[in-house]
């Protein structure tokens, strides 16, 4: 049993290609790590029944920020339920990981009833939130609870639930969660609780990316999870449901995970829109005018997934240059840096070297795929990149350094993305046009890293 004070992060995600496509198993999403991490730290606790262990959750950035659970096996069989001790509180999120991992646990006999009780102690970095104002203390204390404060869009859940649930494998399973051998075994049973969790068995981009870091993803087959039972009510079914969660998380997902990351010296550049969408939504409504639009809608999802390929393969041969031919690609990116858009695909045409090809062929086809998304928009009535964001992007690609921009992930009102050169960071952010007043720059960089053990004396002051 592994009793030392330790802790865990996982990261947030920008989702750079392939949102609504990445449903579909054929085709590739490019999502990108942040350094916005959210952190788990385990500690033993006593519990007032030595019976029952407890496992309490606290989140003391959020007002009413505390879950905790006593845990009851079964008389007859291994499945343990949750009982909880904050009935008027609840988080699904908190509440699926615990279940999903305690019963794993349970079901390959490492967790027996003779454990002690934990409390895990969760925070969350400043830009997962909007926050009030510049200036605020890392982890900042909000005034509200948690679901009533305004995300960013990160994917804060996915993060959330990837680090509980390798501080449960950490403590209750001594399960190291960020060695190689255990990140297939971290990643499916993250995706299961947070699947679970949501009602619904969504791509699971985030939580991959929360697992693995910066990737190029290919989803599992939706039946890996849907297979599993609900909920059980009597001892067979309790029976019937540990084993095929053993089976599922154990079997292979053929999940498509490949390292990707931005090219050296170009930037990702995230705004917080404060807008706030419904992505469960707005997917089925997407869905929808694929499967009613015919040959129309269809024809625009399969140009749009050539396009997010031909993105994503631009983005790996540019990055293999830049390390293959770094005078060449730094200079040129030197001059990125006092260019816009138009200028770059200028210089790719005119100049006929690789490098330069390479760049305008990242503004060229992010500008496909903006013009796709605006088809499906039009199309499916979803706000997938609402005017407001397209005039606020077509006033950052006039910016000098700005490669192109996004509406990330499922698109709406949270927030954009821009790639830019790394010199050019600073002028961007800077900018006081009445375009970019509603824009707050978020302090975000990729940080390729999945999750990780984080040197607690780092965070131990913040507990």
């Amino acid at each position: 049993m592994a009793v030392d004070r330790r802790c865990f992060s996982a990261p947030g995600k920008a989702f750079l290609a392939g949102g609504y496509l990445v449903l579909d198993a054929e085709n590739a999403a490019f999502v990108t790590a942040l350094s916005a991490r959210i952190y788990a730290v385990p500690t033993p606790s006593q519990s007032l029944d030595p019976t029952l262990p407890t496992i309490t959750v606290l989140s003391p950035q959020f007002q009413s920020g505390e879950w905790s659970y006593s845990l009851c096996r079964s008389p007859t069989t291994s499945f343990v339920s949750l009982s909880t001790l904050t009935p008027n509180n609840r988080n699904p999120f908190v509440q699926s990981a615990i279940v999903t991992v305690i019963n794993y646990l349970s079901a390959t006999g490492t967790f027996t009833q003779s454990v002690p009780s934990l409390r895990i102690t969760i925070l969350s970095d400043n830009a997962y939130h909007s926050q009030p104002s510049d200036g605020v203390q890392r982890f900042n204390k909000h005034q509200l609870p948690i679901e009533a404060v305004p995300k960013t869009g990160l994917g804060s859940s996915a993060a959330l639930t990837t680090s509980l649930v390798a501080a449960l494998l950490s403590f209750y399973g001594n399960i190291d969660p960020v060695a190689s051998e255990s990140k297939k075994l971290l990643h499916n049973l993250a995706q299961v609780a947070h699947c679970n969790a949501q009602g619904k068995v969504g791509s699971g981009f985030d939580v991959a990316c929360a697992v693995y870091g910066s990737i190029v993803y290919h989803r599992f087959q939706p039946s890996i999870i849907s297979s599993l039972p609900s909920a059980p009510t009597s001892a067979e079914e309790e029976s019937e449901y540990i084993l095929s969660l053993k089976n599922v998380i154990e079997a292979d997902w053929r999940v498509g995970i490949r390292a990707c990351v931005i090219p050296r010296r170009l930037r990702l550049l995230m705004g917080d829109v404060t807008g706030g969408s419904e992505t469960p939504a707005m997917v089925q409504k997407v869905l929808q005018w694929r499967k009613d639009g015919g040959k129309s809608a269809e024809g625009v999802w399969t140009a749009l997934g050539k396009a997010n390929e031909k993105l994503i393969a631009t983005m790996i041969e540019l990055g293999e240059l830049a390390v293959e031919m770094p005078d060449e690609y730094d200079a040129f990116v030197d001059e990125v840096v006092n260019v816009s858009t138009i200028g770059i695909r200028q210089m790719g045409v005119s100049r006929g070297g690789r490098i330069e090809f390479l760049f305008a062929e990242v503004v060229g086809t992010i500008v496909q795929i903006r013009n796709y998304l605006k088809m499906m928009t039009i199309g499916s009535g979803v706000q997938i990149e609402p005017e407001e964001q397209t005039d606020l992007l077509a006033a950052c690609c006039q910016l000098p350094g700005v490669l192109g921009g996004v509406v990330p992930g499922a698109g709406g009102y949270d927030a954009i993305c821009l790639v830019v050169a790394e010199g050019a960071v600073d002028e961007i952010v800077t900018h006081t046009d009445d375009e970019f007043k509603r824009v707050k720059w978020l302090e975000l960089r990729e940080e390729a890293t999945g999750v990780r053990e984080e040197d607690i004396h780092d965070i131990e002051k913040y507990l």
